[in-house]
């Protein structure tokens, strides 16, 4: 009997199932610092999350662990599934944070608007 992919969140969860690889995370906001901590120990990925470097998840799980931001220009704005953009925007400046070299140099080179900022030694080889 193969995988039947689950239509319930709950049945779903990320932060319990197996992670392999890179990792593309746009976690719950209102629960991003359990996600950015699964992902820093994983240490391969991207998570779009807000720009709030203040924060507790900021000072815990990016700044020791990521190896690159994108802080993105402008707020992202939500669209309706009709491709119709919404008059809602995310509420707060958004950031890509990079964990692992290999994420951040797709950061620097990517075409997004904003500014990149490198926390690590891009050229470096990674020390796993």
């Amino acid at each position: 009997m193969g995988h039947r992919p689950s239509t319930s969140l709950v049945e779903d969860d990320g932060l319990t199932a197996p992670w392999a690889g890179r990792v593309w995370l746009n976690p719950p906001y209102s629960q991003a610092g359990r996600w950015l901590r699964r992902l820093a120990f994983h240490g391969c990925g991207t998570a779009l999350i807000f720009a709030r470097t203040e924060t507790a998840a900021w000072f815990d799980h990016v700044w020791p662990y990521a190896a690159g931001l994108l802080f993105v220009r402008g707020r992202l704005t939500f669209h309706h599934v009709d491709g119709r953009r919404s008059g809602f925007n995310a509420g707060a400046p958004s950031v890509l944070v990079a964990y692992g070299r290999a994420d951040a140099r797709v950061l620097a080179g990517c075409s997004l608007p904003g500014r990149f900022v490198p926390l690590l030694d891009l050229n470096a080889q990674e020390a796993r």
